[in-house]
């Protein structure tokens, strides 16, 4: 690494933006797809969704029926460079447009409580989207005219869904992962038919399974990294991570956190202890950071790949990042939430 820009880096606040209630949801940028900047969206106990500028000024703020379950997904479902907003409450699966519309024949409502965040799937980059929105057991995927996709076969797991469910690309095969409580670990075709079947139960942690190291890797409640091939052969490494750890994982980059350690690739990083949200792998500008925040103590850290932490870190937030150049002025910006009712947006200088 260059470390004379490393060792320049200032931080700033740039804006904090005050809501009218206590924030419910993970801040998040979104793209403006008229300037090309990105902007905010977070939600509040009231069931309020904002839109906030690269200013930090609130564009509109719009009352749901419900709280938004994990992240909001932009999707161009016009395929005109137009972006929407998509995402599940727990009674309805939601599109809306850059002002806070809703995008017709969205929303649609579900009489049996929606279980996960929504999944969007989009197999050949080509902006055919596939909605998956998960009921404990079942499972109903819509194409991007709001119809049920019937050539989608599976309608209903044994056991309830933990996650939601994933499309991982592996050459020029697609795969759907559902991620069963029972230890059972699904890899589908895209009709919802076994195209795996995985030699061996697993005793989920609770994390995800990423694509990592060219495997369908996830970890178990003893803390061992457990890697799938495509043959279905199922890998056990013990990683010795403590119960409640958190993973995320890229192609080529695993993240950890366990208790106070995190660990980037192999490099290692001992923390304070505290209550840690899990790790997020960032890669911008030709550079991979990675970020958690200790909620006891309201810090965000922030490493770079060899578990080196940004200099001027780590800074004062209350919930897990996101991180992104919003101005496109080749400096990183960062949000999180400030006081209980606020959002503070931070420059990397």
């Amino acid at each position: 690494a260059n470390t004379s820009t490393v060792g320049s880096n200032i931080i700033t606040q740039l804006y904090s933006t005050t809501l009218d209630a206590d924030i419910a949801t993970n801040p998040q940028f979104v793209i403006n797809h008229h300037t090309k900047k990105k902007e905010i969206v977070v939600q509040d106990v009231k069931n309020n969704l904002y839109l906030i500028g690269t200013d930090g000024k609130v564009l509109w703020k719009k009352e749901l029926s419900g709280k938004i379950i994990g992240e909001i997904s932009q999707v161009d479902l016009y395929r005109n460079g137009r972006l929407q907003l998509a995402f599940n409450t727990t009674d309805k699966m939601m599109i809306l447009d850059r002002n806070g519309n809703e995008v017709s024949p969205f929303p649609i409502d579900f009489k049996n409580t929606i279980t996960q965040p929504l999944a969007v799937f989009d197999y050949s980059n080509n902006k055919d989207y596939r909605f998956v929105v998960v009921m404990g057991k079942k499972i109903e995927m819509y194409d991007r005219y709001g119809k049920v996709v019937t050539g989608f076969i599976l309608d209903e797991t044994e056991n309830t869904i933990i996650n939601s469910p994933k499309h991982i690309r592996i050459g020029n095969k697609d795969y759907i992962i559902l991620q069963e409580n029972d230890g059972k670990l699904d890899i589908l075709h895209r009709t919802g038919d076994l195209r795996i079947r995985v030699r061996g139960s697993i005793d989920f942690s609770g994390n995800e399974v990423y694509l990592y190291d060219k495997k369908f890797t996830t970890t178990n409640s003893s803390g061992d990294l457990i890697q799938v091939d495509q043959k279905g052969g199922l890998n056990k490494i013990e990683l010795g991570l403590k119960e409640n750890h958190l993973i995320d994982a890229t192609a080529n980059t695993l993240a950890t956190i366990s208790e106070n350690i995190l660990t980037i690739k192999n490099n290692k990083a001992t923390l304070d202890f505290g209550i840690y949200t899990k790790p997020e792998i960032f890669y911008i500008n030709d550079k991979i950071y990675v970020t958690v925040t200790d909620k006891q103590t309201h810090k965000v850290y922030l490493f770079d790949s060899n578990a080196k932490q940004v200099e001027n870190f780590p800074v004062y937030g209350d919930s897990a990042i996101d991180l992104a150049d919003i101005d496109n002025d080749k400096k990183l910006e960062m949000v999180t939430v400030g006081d209980k009712n606020s959002i503070i947006c931070y420059k990397i200088n």
